[in-house]
């Protein structure tokens, strides 16, 4: 919408869209204008508090421009509206009853954006419809996942057989329950349906009635609908926000924040968890330590130890399975757990995770690229085991303190 081809584009589109139903050209053209100036206004308002609030794409803050730019913009339209259309021929409006007029043309307005815009705003990228169906976890059916959607169609059945003014509350639970599991596009077509078929069942209860009561209850349904929808989009926003944080929270309560690797209480955690599985027959634990790292720090800085060790994670994961534990253990070394794994296959993976550093530079900020080499103790255990965690453990940290003493850059089995 920011360059004059696309504006020229949306008028003609509005303009084609109204003649197809029959309205003659004049008064298209003040229609026209009419839904531009709403939109226009709108748009407007967000960019400006956009550029203004930093805060502006994050958290439920940023459902509040937009009602704020929609009350205006709709407000604007239906002013407009009131003032133009009455005076056209063929008109559809009287200028004995303007009030009546904007309020039904703004109250109208209002509910349609809010019902549209989130459907606009929240529609998937390309890149996220790809992965959808790409994804197999996606594509995997929930059975509980799906009781929010019946319970909304239960209470929309409902609303229907005993419609009256307290329906608007029928759908409610329901509407939080669905806010609290679905994504924000999901809630916006949920949301959508909700609302068209309120209005619809509510609203038949005054279709009859062509008095000022007419336009007092029908403005109301709308209104009532518009704030129903909107509590149910804010709701969803903050219920996803607060997903996202306790992922976050969760993920650094379990994870090394610098190379990203499991700390040693989740990975304590996991492993014992793993030994006690019966599915599994064997196991491996791999001691890794980056040789001379102290040098290396004391050389170059702590930042560039910093780089060092994330890519040297990044280096050995390159190299593990999905399946596999990786931990920071401690300072530069680190600890993998293999699970079903023979002592002769967590040599072989050890000697190309040591290879494979060994060969690889790390490329530090206007400085030569640096490389690294690590040394390696393994130690192995049939499962069930009578040996705790810790002695396994220290097992592969005594093999991988001969493997220093053998001169570094080496694999010893314990």
């Amino acid at each position: 919408m920011r360059n004059g081809s696309a504006l020229l584009g949306a008028f003609a589109g509005y303009m084609l869209a109204d003649l197809l139903t029959g309205n003659e050209l004049a008064l298209t053209f003040i229609l026209t204008i009419t839904n531009f100036i709403a939109v226009l206004t709108t748009l407007s308002i967000l960019l400006y508090v956009k550029s203004k609030l930093r805060s502006f794409s994050g958290g439920p803050v940023i459902v509040y421009p937009y009602i704020f730019a929609l009350i205006c913009g709709t407000f604007l339209g239906a002013l407009f509206a009131i003032n133009t259309i009455p005076y056209v021929p063929h008109t559809f409006m009287s200028t004995k009853q303007l009030m009546v007029d904007f309020i039904n043309w703004w109250s109208g307005e209002f509910l349609n954006a809010v019902i549209v815009l989130p459907l606009v705003l929240a529609f998937p990228k390309f890149i996220e419809i790809k992965n959808f169906f790409t994804d197999k976890r996606s594509l995997s059916l929930n059975v509980f996942d799906t009781f929010p959607f019946f319970a909304v169609i239960l209470s929309m059945i409902l609303t229907h057989t005993y419609y009256g003014p307290g329906a608007l509350l029928y759908p409610l639970a329901t509407l939080i329950w669905a806010a609290s599991v679905y994504s924000l596009f999901n809630i916006a077509v949920i949301n959508s349906f909700v609302c068209l078929a309120l209005y619809h069942s509510v609203s038949f209860l005054y279709f009859y009635d062509t008095t000022n009561s007419f336009l007092k209850e029908i403005t109301s349904i709308r209104i009532g609908l518009a704030i129903l929808g909107l509590a149910t989009i804010i709701l969803c926003i903050i219920s996803q926000n607060r997903k996202l944080l306790f992922k976050e929270v969760y993920y650094l309560a379990n994870h090394d924040t610098l190379t990203e690797t499991m700390n040693r209480r989740s990975f304590i955690k996991l492993s014992e968890r793993l030994l006690s599985n019966k599915k599994y027959k064997q196991a491996c634990f791999l001691m890794l330590d980056i040789d001379h790292f102290k040098n290396l720090n004391d050389g170059y800085g702590h930042y560039a130890g910093d780089i060092v060790l994330k890519k040297f994670a990044e280096l050995v994961k390159e190299n593990l399975r999905n399946e596999d534990l990786f931990c920071r253990h401690g300072g530069e070394e680190f600890v993998v757990l293999l699970a079903n794994v023979d002592k002769a296959e967590a040599f072989m993976i050890a000697e190309r995770i040591r290879i494979h550093l060994a060969q690889t530079s790390i490329n530090i900020h206007q400085q030569q690229p640096i490389h690294i080499t690590v040394s390696m103790g393994i130690s192995h255990t049939h499962l069930p085991t009578i040996l705790d965690l810790q002695q396994l453990i220290n097992s592969a940290d005594t093999a991988l303190y001969q493997a220093k003493n053998n001169g570094r850059n080496n694999v010893v089995l314990a």
